[in-house]
């Protein structure tokens, strides 16, 4: 009885081994779904996050719409613009605000040359910001729009934009030149007359016009971003296409062609006695502190679009 004991357990170990080697081998030769295997620690990559400036220097060149004329609580977009950074983005923000009232594109260059000072602070900026080509379009049209000829006002305005675009691309070389990596955030221009005059569109071909010719410019250099605010400022409250018609309709045919001087332009405004809510009533041209948030409000969107200043 022993030995078939003996004998029988052989037999089983035999099986067992057999057994084994069979499912052993049946397995590495059968195709598995990995999807099936026991789970395995995955391998995790850490993406390091850029590392932000903690503070960042603003320098801003222009004309009046940098010095913030018309917003004397603010400082225009200028003030509005640190006080966003700050609060939304934590930042400690210097700002410079080379902007002066009645500055032509040329005369924006000539300051810049003049002043040492001035230049120190654009090579050491982070962001710079422009406001350029009101003055320039101003002084064209006020030689021009006296004169009933279409041909001979657009011929004018076509050859004064010829110019403009010279003078231009001397301002933005002489920007790139003290400060080759910052970041340049570049306004257009817009229609302050528009909302008393929206019948008299050569004013706004012509702003379209310029605008047109100053996007293609900075268009030339890299990280400067033009940024239009035109039909916004333009039209203040009237947004949609039927209040625009309504505003048509209200509107007198005023061609301003008998219109020589600012004094008659302002004389005109009072008498259509309508007012863009974006713009300041004192002077009826520049933007209230509502339309320099217009500004502020694009400039800080198109920073974040285009953040290359806000990195170390």
């Amino acid at each position: 009885m022993a030995k078939v004991w003996e004998a029988l357990k052989v037999v089983l170990v035999v099986a067992v081994l057999a057994g084994a080697v069979f499912f052993g081998v049946n397995y590495l030769a059968t195709p598995h779904d990995s999807s099936q295997s026991a789970p395995t620690a995955a391998k995790t990559t850490k993406k390091k996050t850029p590392a932000h400036k903690k503070q960042v220097s603003l320098v801003a060149v222009g004309d009046s719409l940098t010095e913030g004329i018309g917003d004397k609580a603010e400082g225009g977009f200028v003030g509005q613009i640190k006080q966003t950074l700050t609060k939304k983005q934590g930042l400690k923000v210097t700002t410079t605000n080379a902007g002066k009232a009645g500055d032509r594109s040329d005369q924006i260059l000539a300051r810049i040359n003049k002043s040492k000072t001035l230049q120190q602070s654009i090579a050491k900026a982070d962001v710079l910001t422009v406001t350029v080509g009101g003055n320039d379009l101003l002084q064209t049209l006020e030689g021009s729009i006296t004169s009933n000829n279409a041909a001979k006002n657009n011929a004018t305005v076509a050859k004064a934009q010829t110019t403009y675009a010279t003078k231009l691309t001397k301002l933005f070389d002489r920007l790139h030149q003290l400060n080759g990596s910052a970041s340049v955030f570049v306004f257009s221009i817009y229609n302050p007359v528009f909302v008393n005059f929206p019948n008299v569109t050569s004013i706004s071909d012509y702003v379209s016009q310029w605008n047109d010719q100053t996007q293609t410019t900075v268009s030339h250099y890299a990280k400067t971003y033009f940024m239009n605010i035109n039909t916004t400022m333009s039209h203040g409250q009237y947004k949609t296409a039927a209040q625009l018609n309504q505003l048509k309709k209200d509107s007198s045919s005023t061609t301003l062609t008998s219109l020589t001087n600012t004094a008659a332009i302002n004389k005109a405004l009072a008498a259509e006695s309508k007012t863009n809510n974006l713009i300041s009533t004192e002077d009826n041209f520049h933007p209230n502190k509502k339309g320099y948030r217009v500004f502020s409000n694009k400039l800080y969107r198109t920073m974040m679009a285009h953040s290359a200043w806000l990195l170390k």
